[in-house]
């Protein structure tokens, strides 16, 4: 596991290579073909992530004000009307705040909780999805399980008690309309004729499934029951109906693409729920292996023996995590490499080294 954290470490340099003062995307499969965006979308919080991990791994000073200097680029954000936010500014700036002190990242992440709040609507009694990146017309309407764990640890990372109560009702409205009792979730909801209505069929999604373990897991540590219980059955559910470690991305489409990145959402859930149940031993463990298989898989790019950073046989760059199911700019779903997804493996492989804590990612 160390030794796939230095390849990460050094993939991230030719990454920064390739972005000028952007933000990394995606790069589809192997290929190191980068779609950059200028001002990172809701994965811009993920890269200054990505490196305020990395300077706690390496201490080196030279990583910290690069995380820091990505992350004042992220303030452009704040007034975007998107939960997403939320990912944004926990993972791209009160990381910064909680390892490191960072006087700048600390007031973004105050500035972020007060706009995001801005958004919570009584009526619907939680924060709508909105309609900036890419909500639409309905996303005042709809709420999404992907942000939970999120804003969950933002807004309690406050000294105002409104906003710890604004994230709990949030997530009580989100968990009744997503929750199905078995464990399995619904991704979103819309808000329709005085009530949400859920579409698709709960649990088949593995990442929105993976995205709803995390933020009960979150829950659980903030608030601890009913959310202890939930996140048990959450998990429970997962090992249930993914025994593998390579999912498919929709249980409806078995033959379909995986989605690696699913399981290390889920792993890092587990990782939490560890900490916080008597039998903490068997979530640990599971975790580990679910990483350990992914880091061997030939969605990681390791080295051959005695080659040290030189390609691979099949031309990856080594560190490169491309178990990513997402949609491009193909409009179709492809596995990739991305910032968020290799920021979870390296969060997940550091917990795991004992690095960082569970609730720290």
């Amino acid at each position: 596991m160390t030794n796939a954290l230095a390849l990460m470490i050094h993939r991230m340099d030719a990454i920064d290579s390739r972005c000028a003062d952007g933000f990394p995307l995606y790069s589809p499969g192997i290929s190191d073909e980068w779609v950059i965006s200028p001002g990172g979308s809701w994965t811009g919080g993920f890269w200054s992530g990505w490196w305020w991990l990395r300077s706690r791994i390496t201490g080196s000073a030279l990583d910290l004000r690069k995380a820091s200097d990505i992350c004042q680029r992220l303030s452009q954000k704040v007034s975007v009307t998107s939960i997403n936010r939320s990912l944004i500014f926990w993972h791209g700036a009160s990381l910064g705040d909680i390892w490191f002190g960072n006087i700048a990242a600390r007031e973004l992440t105050k500035e972020s909780i007060a706009a995001i709040a801005g958004s919570y609507d009584p009526e619907i009694n939680c924060i709508p999805l909105g309609t900036g990146m890419g909500g639409g017309k309905e996303g005042n309407r709809r709420i999404t399980i992907d942000t939970l764990a999120a804003l969950i640890q933002l807004f309690n990372r406050s000294e105002h008690r409104v906003y710890h109560q604004i994230s709990r009702c949030h997530a009580d409205t989100l968990l009744t309309a997503c929750r199905r009792d078995d464990g399995a979730f619904y991704p979103d909801a819309c808000f329709s004729q005085g009530s949400f209505r859920t579409a698709d069929h709960a649990g088949i999604w593995s990442r929105g499934q993976a995205w709803a373990m995390l933020g009960l897991s979150r829950a659980a540590a903030q608030w601890g029951e009913p959310y202890l219980t939930q996140s048990h059955s959450a998990c429970e559910y997962w090992r249930r109906s993914r025994p593998g470690s390579l999912p498919p991305s929709r249980l409806s489409d078995p033959l379909g693409l995986c989605d690696p990145s699913s399981t290390v959402i889920a792993s890092l859930a587990m990782l939490s729920l560890a900490d916080l149940m008597p039998d903490g031993d068997q979530w640990r463990i599971h975790a580990h292996r679910q990483i350990t298989a992914i880091i061997h898989s030939q969605y990681f790019s390791g080295v051959q023996r005695n080659s040290s950073h030189q390609k691979n046989k099949d031309g990856a760059a080594p560190g490169i995590f491309w178990g990513c199911c997402y949609k491009t700019n193909h409009g179709k779903d492809e596995l990739v490499e991305s910032a968020w997804g290799s920021y979870f493996l390296m969060a997940a492989l550091s917990i795991l080294v004992d690095v960082i804590q569970p609730n720290h990612c």
